[in-house]
């Protein structure tokens, strides 16, 4: 078995490499090829960023009784506005969350494959 050293890229490097995949129309591999990188390391270079930025943006709850932000305890009216917005986010996320649902029903229906995953369905052996 012959083993390959281990390559380490500079944070900068990765950036120029994403960016130049975000900033085109460019698939992973073609953006690989022009680095001189695997496209398996590109691709998880994408999947990272991807997942670090959805992290970002999760929202944390936290208790009632623990209502501070910044150390500082919310007065009534900044609890109502928190509250309201908290609402608004999960309005949205309810719609989203109903519109997926109402695509994968219409794929379904017109592809006539089941598209969702059964519970206890074997994987198939490629």
């Amino acid at each position: 078995m012959v083993r390959r050293e281990r390559k380490f890229y500079s944070e900068e490097f990765k950036e120029r490499v994403l960016a130049a995949y975000h900033n085109s129309n460019e698939s992973v591999s073609m953006v690989a090829r022009r680095f001189e990188v695997s496209r398996d390391t590109v691709s998880s270079w994408v999947y990272r960023k991807r997942t670090a930025n959805d992290s970002k943006k999760r929202v944390k709850l936290v208790p009632p009784e623990i209502c501070f932000m910044n150390g500082k305890e919310l007065s009534a009216d900044e609890k109502d506005l928190r509250i309201r917005e908290l609402e608004r986010q999960l309005s949205k996320e309810t719609m989203r969350a109903e519109s997926l649902e109402k695509m994968i029903k219409i794929a379904e229906r017109e592809l006539k494959i089941d598209i969702r995953k059964k519970s206890g369905a074997k994987q198939s052996t490629r």
